[in-house]
């Protein structure tokens, strides 16, 4: 089954996904130029294992995983805890749900595991099942996750005196 043609397959995946993979990777990195290094570590490894791919929704999970997995290895080497720049996420040209940065930066401020499949459900619309499957973890966990980082998520808006939003 070809997703896209056999041609293009690489720049149709780059210009269909790379917006996607550039934000997972900033909700984990929260640096640009670390986003930007993820996103062309994910497209080098899909270069390297286009046989993998199964159908085009495989390959959307599949490219998340990695996205998220490049990101979490990014930040084990550099062992570093950075918070994007207002001034950064100013500059960033994201799509309607990103108009807040107030709220992207708070989400951010959560530990990776609530982060990121808050960012995935509400900014990558994606459901449970779909989080479960690119996170290999239970759909019990996401639900956990979810409703934990969505707490976690309260306090440091109250804290933070964001409570307009």
């Amino acid at each position: 089954m070809k997703l896209f043609s056999a041609d293009n397959f690489i720049e149709e995946a780059v210009n269909e996904y790379s917006d996607t993979i550039y934000r997972i990777a900033l909700n984990i990195t929260h640096n640009e130029q670390d986003s930007f290094d993820v996103c062309q570590e994910v497209f080098i490894r899909l270069i390297k294992n286009t046989d993998k791919i199964k159908d085009k929704e495989h390959l959307k999970a599949w490219l998340i995983r990695v996205a998220v997995n490049c990101s979490k290895d990014l930040m084990k080497k550099a062992c570093r805890n950075r918070d994007i720049s207002l001034s950064e996420a100013e500059n960033l040209e994201f799509n309607q749900n990103y108009r807040d940065l107030t709220l992207l930066q708070s989400v951010g401020k959560l530990s990776e595991k609530y982060s990121t499949v808050i960012y995935l459900h509400y900014y990558e619309d994606m459901k449970t099942d779909e989080i479960s499957k690119v996170l290999k973890i239970s759909r019990s966990a996401v639900k956990q996750r979810l409703a934990r980082g969505r707490e976690k998520l309260k306090i440091i808006l109250e804290r933070e005196h964001y409570n307009d939003i």
